[in-house]
């Protein structure tokens, strides 16, 4: 439809709170646990963020003195469905986070040679064995003008 680029934030699901304690996530990469990446680019367990969306992205928050971590993430489409075992394994592939759409995302990214920049903030917990639902409940208004105004700045950097 026109896209010249992508730029999307979202809340997630934290599954290692101690590595995320409060920072904006940048996915480096996604284990693509859905199905609309498969319909993009060929199969793989996990797809790759583009190195110079993630440098242009961290160029921001430093900017704006927003604290971040980097890592990977685990997309998931079957919502409410991260299994304690499910979680355990993603955690042991290094999974900081479940969300819905970055995989699918990177995917239709890259099938139209387009860039695209996501961030993410921690809504609910999954790292213990009972939920927290945490700022899932406000859908992130808490930060929304801040989140909001990250991601214009991103789409004027890229």
């Amino acid at each position: 439809m026109g896209a010249k680029k992508f730029v999307l934030f979202g809340s997630c699901g934290i599954l290692d709170a101690q590595k995320v304690k409060d920072r904006i996530i940048i996915p480096v990469s996604a284990i693509r646990d859905e199905g609309t990446s498969y319909h993009y680019i060929a199969p793989s367990p996990e797809i790759e963020a583009d190195a110079h969306s993630i440098q242009t992205l961290e160029n921001v928050l430093k900017t704006f003195g927003c604290p971040y971590v980097k890592g990977k993430t685990w997309t998931s489409d079957g919502i409410y469905r991260e299994t304690i075992p499910a979680i355990q394994e993603r955690k042991q592939e290094g999974c900081l986070a479940v969300e819905m759409e970055c995989a699918a995302m990177l995917a239709a990214a890259k099938y139209r040679h387009i860039p695209m920049i996501q961030f993410l903030y921690g809504a609910d917990h999954l790292t213990d064995s009972t939920w927290e639902i945490r700022d899932l409940a406000l859908y992130g208004l808490n930060n929304a003008e801040m989140y909001m105004a990250l991601a214009f700045e991103c789409g004027l950097a890229l």
